[in-house]
């Protein structure tokens, strides 16, 4: 085997932080200036200077190089249709503001395509949320979205990370919340209020969506369905003792990604995990606690697009391949 290729310092300075984005992450001039909050012309400003010794340019065509090849690598691994990867600088400890911009570039092309869907559904969740915070304001069409899974908590109270509003606000477009709890008492009232003709209706727009765009969550405690009080601690022990690897639009999945069965899975209202297979799936997730449900709901073939950091891929791989990759670490 060679050695692992040389390593590509990240960035700490705004020059170098520009300069990596273009060179490793193959970004325009404005998707820089969006990530980082600067108007093209500074942005110019910044590429036009001399390459200080942050990224020097042998070191950032292989970065570029290796950035691809993991992707095209996850791609054939796991049978996704597009991968999209967040470049992780060396200083940053948090991918959900480096996977939100990725994911909403990505949900922009998606929806400006020739092929654009009229109609997606989104979960909700704080990368979601924050996905939605990075899209740009976008007017026209009769896009349309809707919730794909109950919004309030136990309590009835609004889940944080709901985002309807905002993104009926910032693109212009409908939107259809789900305005129930995320789980039913029994699976028999779960029964009844999905014969309610307003959540019926949600129910049906869900499984018209052509594109859905969903977090992934963890099968512990720290899950935030269950820090915000939409599942029960008892419930999430009880599925996670039947050996529950992840967490998509609160049904739970074991590590090959198929649903665990039971009383709480009847009780869930949302899409049903057969429903999955039917339409393009874009799965949002990072950082090192996300990697097992990940490689659970790629394993299942629950996603067809994936947004991660580059971290995370390079940890979704065996082991003997990472150092392939180590110069991304």
């Amino acid at each position: 085997m060679t050695a692992p290729p040389h390593r590509v310092p990240h960035p700490d300075t705004p020059e170098s932080r520009a300069r990596w984005l273009h060179d490793i992450g193959g970004l325009s001039v404005e998707e820089i200036g969006w990530r980082l909050g600067l108007p093209p012309e500074r942005v110019r400003a910044l590429l036009d200077q001399r390459p200080s010794e942050a990224v020097p340019p042998p070191g950032a065509a292989e970065g570029m190089r290796l950035v691809r090849r993991l992707a095209r690598r996850l791609r054939d691994r796991f049978g996704l249709g597009t991968v999209c990867l967040a470049l992780m600088p060396r200083d940053q400890t948090d991918p959900v503001p480096m996977i939100a911009a990725a994911a909403a570039r990505h949900l922009v092309r998606v929806l400006q395509a020739r092929s654009a869907p009229a109609l997606v559904g989104l979960s909700h969740g704080r990368t979601i949320a924050a996905m939605v915070a990075q899209l740009p304001e976008l007017r026209g069409g009769n896009l349309r979205f809707v919730s794909l899974l109950g919004e309030l908590t136990f309590a009835h109270a609004a889940y944080p990370h709901v985002v309807m509003s905002q993104i009926a606000q910032r693109l212009g477009a409908q939107a259809f919340p789900f305005p129930t709890a995320l789980y039913a008492a029994t699976p028999e009232e779960a029964a009844d209020l999905l014969r309610q003709p307003m959540l019926r209706r949600v129910i049906e727009m869900a499984l018209q969506a052509e594109v859905w765009v969903v977090g992934i969550g963890r099968a512990a405690p720290e899950n935030q369905l269950h820090q915000f009080g939409m599942i029960c601690a008892e419930d999430l022990a009880e599925i996670v003792g039947q050996g529950a690897a992840c967490e998509i639009l609160g049904r739970f999945f074991d590590e090959e990604g198929r649903e665990l069965p039971g009383a709480l899975a009847a009780r869930t209202l949302a899409p049903a995990a057969s429903d999955f297979l039917r339409r393009r799936v874009i799965g949002l997730a990072g950082g090192t606690d996300k990697v097992v449900a990940l490689h659970a709901a790629l394993t299942g073939r629950l996603l067809q697009d994936l947004v991660t950091d580059s971290r995370t891929a390079v940890a979704l791989l065996d082991e003997e391949e990472q150092a392939e990759f180590a110069a991304l670490l």
